[in-house]
């Protein structure tokens, strides 16, 4: 079993409650103690719905909030951290190409990513390059 443990953070009626999942054997996982439920399935999204049914019986109505599943391990840690990273160091490089004067065209290029990708990690709107 992992060390890291499962939580739930609940939140406000139109916000989605947000579930964390470890995998144990072959079923992903989840406790959200907040919310009184234990629920288990084969799949994330099988996780998803019972968790939606559960909540439904809990809580006593048709609706429930919205449930989002955010799997745990220390694989995805890993991911997660090398996908900070990748976006540090693209933000990084794009700054200084365009900072030396080089085109949206030429810093996507240069970088491998779409002329979009480029722009939106500098926080540049694509559509300020339109003309009226």
């Amino acid at each position: 079993m992992t060390d890291i443990e499962p939580t739930a953070e609940g939140a406000a009626d139109e916000d989605p409650v947000v579930l964390s999942a470890v995998r144990l054997e072959r079923r992903w996982i989840t406790r959200a103690g907040t919310h009184g439920i234990v629920v288990h399935g084969r799949t994330l999204r099988e996780l998803q719905a019972s968790a939606q049914q559960a909540l439904a019986l809990r809580c006593g109505t048709p609706a429930p909030p919205p449930v989002l599943v955010r799997p745990q391990s220390p694989a995805l840690d890993a991911l997660a951290e090398a996908r900070l990273r990748y976006q540090t160091a693209l933000r990084e490089a794009a700054q200084a190409l365009r900072a030396d004067g080089t085109s949206w065209s030429d810093t996507a290029l240069a970088c491998d990513v779409r002329i979009a990708d480029a722009q939106a990690v500098l926080g540049h709107d694509h559509r300020d390059d339109e003309p009226p």
